[in-house]
This record gives C-alpha cells, sequence and structure tokens, in this order.
C-alpha cells in the first residue's frame, strides 16, 4: 500500500490553494523593501539574497505572484512602506505606531537582540536596561530593538546620547573608532558585520541579550493589501509544513 507523507501532501494541497486563487485586480509585480542585513538580506554581485529575502520570494513564488526586492536604509524602506510607497517590508518588528499602517504577517523568525562593546572598555552589564544611562549608543536610525528596548531608549537616553548609522558594519565602524560606547545590534547580523570587518579581536559582547523578538513581514495599508497578506500567511505555513523554511533557515544561520 502506498505510504504517504502527510506533511508533504498538506504542504501541496496549500500550494494549490494559493494557485487556485488569485489576488484582487489585475496582475502586477510587487515590490518589498528592507535594508542590509547580512545574513537576513543583502546583496552579492547585484542579487538580492539573505534568509528573510529567500523566504519572501519563496513566499510569492508559491503564491503564483511577481516580487521585486529592493534593500535602501532602513528610515526610507520604512517609510516606503508606511506611505504606500511600496508594497511590503520584510525584516521588520511590531510597534503600536506601525500597527495603524501595516499589515503583518505570522513571524518568519526569531532575533536576538545584544549589546556590543570596545575589547577594552571596562563597561560591565548585569541585565538591567538602566545601567546604561548617560552611556552614549549605537543605533540603526528608525529600528526597533523590541518593546522594552524601546520603551527605555525613548524615555531614557536623549539624542544626545545616541550616534546612529544605516547598517550594522557602520555601526561597529563607529564603534572600533570611540564615536559611541555601547552598540545595540542584533547578535546574527552583529557577529557577521564584524567578522567581514575583521576586528573579532577589538570588539565582545556585553553581558546576555536584552530581548528576542519576532520578526515579520509587513503589507502597506495604504494598498489595501489585506488579502496579499492572508495568501503569504498560508505559502510560510506551507513552508514550514514541507520543511523549506528549516531549510532556508539552516543554510544561512548554521
Amino acid at each position: 500500500m502506498l505510504k504517504v507523507d502527510m506533511k508533504i501532501y498538506a504542504s501541496v494541497l496549500l500550494c494549490v490553494f494559493l494557485l487556485l486563487i488569485s489576488s484582487p485586480g489585475s496582475a502586477r509585480e510587487y515590490l518589498a523593501v528592507s535594508m542590509e542585513f547580512a545574513p537576513f538580506s543583502y546583496t552579492e554581485n547585484g542579487t538580492v539574497k539573505g534568509l528573510d529575502s529567500e523566504i519572501v520570494e519563496e513566499c510569492f513564488r508559491r503564491m503564483g505572484e511577481d516580487v521585486e526586492l529592493i534593500l535602501i536604509p532602513w528610515n526610507r524602506a520604512l517609510s516606503m512602506g508606511m506611505q504606500g510607497n511600496a508594497d511590503c517590508i520584510f525584516n521588520i518588528l511590531k510597534t503600536p505606531e506601525r500597527e495603524f499602517q501595516l499589515l503583518y504577517s505570522k513571524p518568519l523568525r526569531q532575533e536576538i537582540m545584544t549589546l556590543y562593546v570596545r575589547k577594552d572598555s571596562p563597561l560591565e552589564f548585569n541585565g538591567d536596561l538602566s545601567e546604561l544611562k548617560g552611556l552614549r549608543l549605537g543605533l540603526i536610525r528608525d529600528f526597533s530593538y523590541g518593546k522594552k528596548v524601546d520603551i527605555f531608549i525613548k524615555n531614557q537616553v536623549p539624542d544626545s546620547d545616541i550616534e546612529f548609522s544605516v547598517a550594522s558594519e557602520m555601526s561597529v565602524a563607529k564603534l572600533i573608532k570611540g564615536r559611541f560606547e555601547v552598540m545595540v545590534g542584533d547578535m546574527i547580523s552583529t557577529l557577521g558585520a564584524i567578522n567581514r570587518l575583521g576586528v573579532a579581536d577589538q570588539v565582545r559582547q556585553l553581558g546576555a541579550p536584552i530581548s528576542k523578538n519576532d520578526v515579520y513581514v509587513a503589507f502597506s495599508k495604504k494598498r489595501n493589501l489585506r488579502y496579499l497578506r492572508d495568501r503569504f500567511n498560508v505559502a510560510l505555513e506551507s513552508m514550514r509544513v514541507d520543511g523549506t523554511l528549516d531549510r532556508i533557515v539552516k543554510k544561512y544561520i548554521e
């Protein structure tokens, strides 16, 4: 008797469902934006690659839709999505302000936020964010670091104590140069930036991670893309079921 792998069977059914339905209106190419944030999204030989990039492309492929991925500074990507000049933003966290203008997918993955200092820094950190008061912090402009950290930065850190960058590599380089004392960053992307810059002997992690956050794709409310978001969620679930999502994650992380 023929044995059927139920995970593969369920994934096939989901994909057939996606192909049988189509978005309202005429077919077109969708625009998805994010930032240079290796290994999640980066450009190599003119092609956008990365963990999140590959997940987004595979979801749209399963939906039978075309999508163009563009990587730009994060504040521009966020503005384009919020104002409806792009169809979706990927590698994005939820905030109350963003939810007014964006429709969030189911989570793609989680990211871990960590602190980094120069190797010769005398600073120590025991997990209380108030310990960072009075220190100059390195952040990516308009980036969210999770609810708890965002609230602390908004309420306890004056603008004069913040040095903004547009990418992890820039932030690491500024840390090395002493432009600020503590860098806040995603653990995986920051470690990658440190290794690419060849400064692993000059930077160290400060204490334990400060937050763990779900990462999403967010679709424009102004472009009325709730239906596209819902189909994206079905495609994403089919990738979880058939193991494609795990394979993509392992390709870039392990």
